[in-house]
């Protein structure tokens, strides 16, 4: 007799729960590890890969072998990015609320291409695009959609630029068109450019602040107008990823709407500082971009991957990547109901992103988020008195939750002084109790530190700078 494949696949409510208490066991475990467990457990590359080279299993090897697997060679060998000192990149450590409500929309399984085929979930995320909007001040009424992250928002504004772009300029081909950042604005925007084969990206100079030029966008514009070429966009950022830099965003806007440019804001990172008391002057510029991307599961501590794009005018969205066929009409003509996201963006398959969002916003409060964001920003204002007041230490840049510094030893010169914070680096690394992404300013080696982590506490910051001081004396 052939074998039920559904009652082999299918999982019984008991069975489930046992199954899915034995997996909470081990969330639970590795959440109750973050503050004491290495950052990062040291091994290779290839160590690595030959312990999980494996051929593929014609049968299940069994619950005890798989959990021994799971311990030891997949969570014993991955990142805690919720440890107080992981201070690389802009890994944020991840509510664990988020995290529950991440199972939730597994099993929902909801697929959010239009709201016939998930009407809660598509009103959901029309709700938590409002709430974004609202928490920042972009004021544009919660159009946009959620995606993996702020790369593909990014991309997706772009796309909607050229669109707006062709349509103003009919003659107009790519290879005319413009961007405009600067050289700390992040590298997807240059990446989207490439793909969408725009002929021109321009990386503007900053001034001492690393902050975009307002002068130098103006100059820039009107050179490349008098040859011909189209203004496409101009991308401010809130909190670049190098230093945290912010640009003058109005006076970038002014530009922008001059040239008949659209105006995007990389909010990526910085733009939830906007929600507290010492940044609320980020608001100002948001409500005068076109679109603005924003990744919550950066500064609002969700867990990956959720990244958001809100637009002023989603008719734009709309032009750029809607398409027809039989297969996915949509007959429903009430407004909630005829919503369709694949009409705004590339996906047709989307997951549940807006439900941990939901429930963290529900259950948390705003208030929570903000306050925690206060933290990371007061942290890294210590992180900065402490280099100023040390003499071996010398602050580079800084802005938002980002600190760039580095020891430095008189008499020592530039390349004697990159190679001492390399080693720096690696020892600090060694330790398995901090995690850093250093990058050079200037030709500078930097120990950058990124502070997007509500476990972080002072005493954390401390550790960091004494250890520096010991390194740097050391070697």
């Amino acid at each position: 007799m052939a074998q039920d494949v559904g009652a082999t696949l299918d999982l019984p409510p008991a069975e489930f729960r046992r199954l899915g208490e034995t997996f909470l066991a081990l969330a639970t475990d590795w959440l109750a590890g973050e503050r004491d467990a290495p950052v990062l457990q040291p091994i290779g590359g290839d160590v690595l890969a030959a312990l999980l080279d494996q051929p593929l299993p014609e049968h299940g090897i069994g619950e005890a072998a798989l959990l021994a697997q799971l311990r030891e060679r997949v969570l014993g060998h991955s990142r805690h990015n919720g440890h107080p000192r992981q201070f690389a990149h802009v890994c944020a450590s991840p509510d664990p609320v988020g995290a529950l409500a991440d199972l939730l929309a597994s099993m929902l399984n909801q697929n959010v291409t239009a709201w016939r085929s998930a009407p809660a979930a598509v009103v959901v995320e029309r709700q938590v695009l409002r709430w974004l909007d609202a928490l920042v001040g972009f004021d544009g009424g919660g159009h946009g959609l959620l995606l993996g992250g702020g790369s593909s928002a990014n991309l997706h504004a772009l796309g909607a630029a050229v669109e707006r772009a062709r349509q103003r300029h009919p003659d107009a081909t790519r290879s005319r068109m413009a961007l405009y950042t600067s050289r700390e604005t992040h590298l997807s925007l240059a990446k989207a450019a490439h793909f969408l084969d725009l002929g021109h990206v321009r990386a503007l100079p900053v001034d001492a602040a690393r902050s975009m030029v307002p002068e130098a966008l103006r100059t820039a514009i009107e050179a490349d107008r008098r040859d011909g070429l189209v203004p496409v966009m101009v991308a401010g950022s809130a909190g670049t990823a190098n230093a945290g830099s912010i640009d003058p965003l109005r006076a970038l806007a002014d530009i922008a709407v001059a040239a008949g440019a659209w105006f995007h804001i990389d909010g990526a990172y910085g733009a939830p500082a906007a929600m507290t008391a010492s940044h609320t002057f980020l608001r100002e510029g948001f409500a005068r971009a076109d679109s603005m991307s924003l990744d919550p599961h950066k500064w609002l501590f969700a867990p990956f991957d959720v990244g958001a794009l809100l637009v002023r005018d989603p008719q734009w969205l709309r032009e750029a990547y809607a398409e027809s066929s039989e297969y996915i009409t949509v007959t429903e003509t009430a407004p909630v109901e005829a919503h369709a996201f694949f009409d705004y963006g590339m996906e047709l398959s989307r997951r549940f992103r807006a439900l941990k969002l939901w429930i963290m916003f529900q259950l948390r409060g705003v208030d929570t988020y903000r306050r925690a964001i206060a933290g990371n920003i007061a942290l890294r204002e210590h992180l900065d008195a402490r280099v100023t007041a040390e003499p071996e230490l010398e602050l580079l840049a800084s802005g938002l939750s980002i600190s760039c510094f580095r020891y430095r030893r008189a008499g020592s010169d530039g390349a004697a002084l990159d190679a001492l914070n390399a080693g720096i680096q690696r020892r600090l690394a060694s330790t398995g109790e901090i995690a850093l992404s250093p990058t050079t300013l200037d030709g500078r080696y930097s120990l950058r530190v990124c502070i997007v982590n509500f476990r972080t506490r002072r005493e954390d910051i401390d550790w960091l700078v004494e250890r520096v001081l010991e390194f740097g004396r050391a070697t």
